[in-house]
């Protein structure tokens, strides 16, 4: 047993990991409702940068909500790591790399939800349409960084769900839904790549498997934990 789960009950860590998924999940509303779909509109350069301008306190929030919910993946990866690592080294592995791997990634593309309070204040008294114009290509880069590192935790979900399918102390029907909430995120993203008019007509109901799933993940996480008996007995046996 590591040092880690002598130091904090799974069950422990299992209501951590919970409450950082539940902070990921209202946060990351927060920035996408409250924030850009309050700010944000859509073919109107003009009317979005005035929007960010004139509520520029409400756009840092919504920035930094952004990289709180990446600093809290990194956490997330890690606890995940050492509650599922019982069932699979190798998966739980791969499942916490990946999920890095999207943190990464999403840690430098909030750099684009940065700029627009760059440009609005490094252009002021220049050409308002050269301003408006960089901020609307700037919100279309994080977008698109968004599109692409969501291929990766689609990928990751799909790892999560195996290993909880194989486990005995969290519910295996998770397993199942959580995996197709992945492929659910990967196709949603691949198919803005290849066929926009098709995720388009798609979206947002693409996406309501991966917070479905994910949202009774956090759910359980923080209320029932793990079965601490189980996880002992499958950390204790060889794999």
């Amino acid at each position: 047993m590591t040092d880690t789960t002598q130091e904090f009950s799974p069950r422990t860590l299992s209501r951590l990991t919970g409450a950082l998924y539940l902070y990921i999940m209202v946060a990351a509303m927060f920035g996408e409702l409250f924030v850009k779909g309050k700010l944000v509109v859509a073919g109107d350069a003009a009317a979005t940068a005035q929007n960010i301008a004139a509520s520029e306190t409400l756009w840092r929030w919504g920035v930094a909500a952004n990289v709180s919910t990446t600093l809290c993946d990194i956490a997330v990866a890690v606890l995940l790591w050492v509650l599922l690592r019982p069932v699979s080294r190798t998966l739980s592995l791969s499942a916490g790399v990946m999920r890095l791997v999207y943190s990464a990634a999403m840690i430098a593309n909030a750099v684009f939800l940065v700029a627009p309070l760059l440009l609005l204040r490094g252009l002021q008294g220049g050409d308002p349409s050269q301003s408006e114009a960089l901020i609307t290509y700037s919100l279309r880069l994080h977008a698109a960084g968004f599109a692409v590192a969501l291929v990766v935790f689609g990928a990751h979900l799909i790892v999560l769900g195996l290993l909880i399918a194989r486990s005995t102390f969290l519910p295996r029907a998770l397993g199942p839904a959580l995996s197709f909430a992945g492929l659910c995120y990967m196709a949603n993203s691949l198919l803005g790549f290849v066929a926009p008019s098709l995720a388009s007509n798609l979206f947002p109901w693409i996406l309501l498997p991966g917070f479905l799933a994910e949202g009774t993940l956090t759910l359980w996480l923080l209320i029932a934990g793990v079965n601490v008996e189980r996880w002992t007995a499958r950390a204790a046996s060889p794999q």
